[in-house]
């Protein structure tokens, strides 16, 4: 969960990220999204904290504004959402939720599968 640069292994919503700086657990992201068109791409800051097991990732430009919260507590993985979408895909915003909620799931399980079999 805190290797930044296997985040589109997990979560398919992001195509590709690369690492445009770092200062430690603290990293600055360009993020291309995985739908088509010429607004699929934004900025992040990500904070990883190995520490309390915690990776925050702050979607600061693009289609995709706020934050996700992904963290274990209690042995279960947990993930917050408070992100707004914008204007352009307002149309779209139910069934845009509905796809968040299942992709992050998805990436969920893929995380905890990859655990099991690596433990």
């Amino acid at each position: 969960m805190s290797k930044v640069e296997d985040m589109p292994k997990y979560w398919r919503g992001h195509r590709e990220i690369s690492v445009v700086g770092n200062d430690g657990s603290n990293y600055i992201v360009k993020i291309r999204f995985a739908f088509p068109g010429p607004n699929n791409t934004g900025m992040a800051r990500i904070f990883v904290d190995n520490e309390n097991k915690r990776v925050t990732i702050n979607y600061i430009k693009g289609p995709i504004r706020g934050y996700v919260i992904n963290y274990i507590s209690n042995n279960t993985i947990i993930s917050q959402w408070s992100v707004n979408i914008n204007p352009l895909f307002v149309l779209m915003k139910s069934w845009i939720k509905r796809h968040f909620m299942e992709g992050a799931n998805n990436a969920l399980l893929r995380i905890v599968n990859e655990a099991e079999t690596t433990t």
